[in-house]
């Protein structure tokens, strides 16, 4: 939908604070570092400026003008930090909005997950195989945390070893939303299960070529990619097992 504008409006105490006029006013102050100049930019009056500029400053929590007195051009208005930041943050705000009316024609993206849709639509990552699941536990061994995620449609939880340093920083707790991410090197192959290997399953090829396979979990639309060094040895419909090491998955969560 090329034509969609999605207009982003903020208030504060219940009272408009910006909105994408206030914007295109300070950015022409940042640009221009003159008001007036600034108000001729933006196509308002001067009087309209101040007034958008007064109204803002009574409810920011912060100055948002500072005066530059002097230098080459008799001194002028600037925008302070917070000014600089707020800009930043809108900019940021509006293509998060712009991103998240893309997923809403992708239906293959679940909107009742805030941590899935946020990962779909905004993270880019090397890793090729990606998965959402909740914490069901989380237990020491070894002076590692090894952490229990349950993936729907997987028979057994994926085991995640981390630090304990690692669990307190991303404040895990039973049910909370996780991603984990492994590279495909991490994901090895073999024609017969090993005996007492956690994060094992099997699978079926689904395609493979010179550099890795794709492999699909039963009738679920789980697949894991591997990195294959003898392509030869794997054909297509081969059922095989796959096993991840839980100490090269990558676990990620809001905060």
């Amino acid at each position: 939908m090329k034509n969609t504008e999605i207009l982003l409006t903020i208030k504060l105490q219940q009272t408009l604070f910006i909105d994408p006029k206030r914007v295109r006013l300070l950015k022409e102050i940042q640009q221009c570092g003159s008001i007036n100049q600034a108000a001729k930019n933006a196509k308002v009056s001067y009087k309209s400026a101040w007034d958008h500029l007064e109204a803002m400053h009574k409810i920011s929590p912060r100055p948002l003008l500072e005066r530059n007195i002097g230098g080459k051009n008799g001194g002028g208005t600037a925008l302070t930090t917070y000014a600089e930041r707020l800009l930043q943050l809108y900019d940021l705000l509006e293509k998060t909005q712009d991103h998240a009316f893309q997923i809403l024609q992708d239906e293959s993206v679940p909107l009742d997950s805030l941590l899935s849709a946020t990962a779909r639509f905004s993270l880019q990552s090397s890793a090729r195989n990606q998965f959402f699941g909740k914490v069901a536990c989380q237990r020491i061994i070894d002076s590692r945390c090894v952490v229990d995620v349950n993936v729907t449609n997987l028979p057994e939880p994926l085991h995640v070893s981390i630090t304990t340093k690692s669990s307190a920083r991303l404040k895990l707790m039973t049910e909370k939303e996780v991603m984990l991410m492994f590279k495909a090197p991490w994901v090895k192959i073999t024609k017969q299960p090993l005996e007492n290997q956690a994060n094992q399953f099997a699978v079926t090829i689904k395609s493979v070529n010179d550099e890795e396979a794709i492999l699909q979990f039963g009738d679920t639309d789980i697949e894991f990619c591997a990195t294959v060094s003898r392509p030869n040895d794997w054909q297509v419909g081969q059922q095989v097992w796959v096993h991840i090491d839980q100490e090269q998955i990558i676990l990620a969560t809001l905060g």
